[in-house]
């Protein structure tokens, strides 16, 4: 009789979980400050659940691109031409072949992190909207109001979609085809746009710790600039490492601006940097890449009624 309750149990547990992927019920919304690992984490974690990712922050600093490439610096008089020019503006979010990201912490080794390609109107903008340029001026543009409004119009279809889109869900009695849920990256997605998520996390860091790692990948980023482009004369060589300085700024610099960024978040008056009353708080300042990806998938199948898989972390 137990072994008998015990497997229709297991059945009505699949049914639900199946149940709730269907109607897409289930979002999971990772807030923090700049820098504090919310974008490669959310893509991770949706690899590892099969769920759809949408990179809110990229939305933004396309905005900002937007506002720089028309010669609007001043936000505030030129929001109405700046919501024009978004409202008339496509945004998509491609995920890429997996690249991987070291763990020299951890035993597991190396966990894939999907690429992602941002398309500003169709064209590809990921690097260009990493630039130092917007670094300065997004949160200028994600403080305003009325630009938060039109954003989030483009977020939520962009969710809608990436909720969508068709999974691998795998069990013991096969594979299964079904629509998946969605992972939203930001500073307000569990407070704002989906104050209902299933699952609310808000990632942070010290200020250094985040500084080091957007210096990583400013560097990064250069290095591989610097690596397809065609070899320079002998003779113009020095003046491209006497404008590097400038563009790409030290780690103190940068964990200035990050503390300025911070600052501005928190206190803006439209949907400010803060943590959800139901969030779970994970400070990753000294935890690895993996630790804190497979930490949050775990919390993820709790909520969803499926067994753990990175128990032994």
């Amino acid at each position: 009789m137990q072994c008998l309750r015990a497997t229709l149990c297991r059945r009505a547990t699949r049914r639900f979980l199946a149940h709730k992927l269907l109607v897409r019920d289930f979002t999971i919304a990772i807030d923090g400050p700049a820098a504090s690992g919310k974008s490669s984490t959310a893509r991770a974690l949706a690899l590892e659940l099969g769920f759809g990712y949408i990179d809110s922050g990229s939305i933004y600093r396309c905005a900002t691109l937007l506002a720089l490439r028309h010669n609007i610096t001043d936000i505030g008089t030129g929001a109405t031409d700046l919501i024009e020019l978004i409202n008339k503006s496509s945004v998509d979010i491609k995920f890429q072949p997996s690249t991987t990201r070291s763990s020299p912490n951890l035993i597991t080794g190396r966990l894939s992190v999907p690429d992602v390609r941002i398309l500003l109107n169709d064209e590809d903008v990921s690097e260009e909207i990493r630039k130092p340029g917007v670094n300065r001026l997004v949160a200028k543009v994600a403080s305003d109001g009325e630009v938060r409004t039109a954003v989030l119009g483009i977020q939520r279809a962009l969710a809608k979609a990436a909720e969508t889109r068709s999974t691998d869900v795998v069990d013991k009695e096969g594979v299964v085809s079904v629509p998946g849920g969605v992972v939203m990256d930001g500073r307000d997605i569990g407070t704002t746009i989906f104050p209902n998520a299933e699952l609310k996390i808000y990632l942070d860091a010290s200020a250094m710790a985040r500084a080091i790692r957007r210096w990583d990948e400013m560097n990064s980023s250069l290095k591989q600039a610097r690596a397809k482009a065609p070899v320079a004369a002998a003779d113009s060589a020095p003046v491209a490492n006497e404008r590097a300085p400038a563009e790409y700024p030290s780690v103190e610099d940068i964990a200035r601006e990050l503390e300025e960024r911070d600052y501005a978040d928190i206190n803006r008056q439209h949907s400010p940097l803060r943590i959800a009353k139901d969030a779970v708080v994970i400070d990753n300042t000294t935890m690895t890449f993996e630790q804190q990806v497979y930490s949050i998938a775990d919390l993820a199948r709790d909520r969803m009624g499926l067994e753990r898989k990175h128990d032994d972390l």
